[in-house]
């Protein structure tokens, strides 16, 4: 016989499974691309993610970083756009390995990610969206003034 808090944590335990998304997935990249993380150079690390290099500069990319960063250790850079993008990904050059982060945007999804990356010292900063199979870019210079990786 079931009693009525068994019942209660069973019936939320259920409606909490029905509401979550059976589509929403991501893809591993560290898994899947494991060469993107040693990559070297920034058009090494964008052909290891999306198969080319051949990216479009564009404006409706976004970048968003500092001109000047005091610390490199914690840059905040931030990347959208308007377009339906599938993939979105940011590399830089400052660092021996260029892929810094890759994000599947989900069908519905509004592509505009932040995270606080980290440089040993001044470089470009480059955001990559996949939109139907064609890569659109814009890049940024950032100025380190002290470096991230223990300078």
């Amino acid at each position: 016989m079931m009693n009525r808090r068994n019942f209660l944590g069973l019936s939320i335990g259920v409606a909490a499974a029905a509401i979550i998304p059976a589509n929403l997935s991501a893809t591993d990249f560290r898994a899947t691309k494991p060469k993107a993380w040693t990559a070297k150079n920034v058009n090494d690390a964008i052909t290891e993610i999306f198969g080319t290099s051949n990216t479009t500069v564009s404006k409706k990319v976004k970048l968003k970083a500092p001109d000047i960063a005091e610390n490199g250790a914690v840059i905040p850079v931030t990347i959208s756009t308007k377009m339906k993008a599938k993939t979105m990904a940011i590399f830089q050059d400052a660092n021996p390995e260029s892929a810094v982060a890759v994000f599947t945007v989900p069908a519905a999804g509004i592509p505009d990610y932040s995270v606080r990356i980290k440089m040993s010292k001044t470089g470009t900063v480059t955001a990559v969206a996949d939109v139907d199979g064609k890569l659109y870019s814009t890049s940024k210079v950032v100025k380190v003034t002290i470096g991230g990786c223990g300078g």
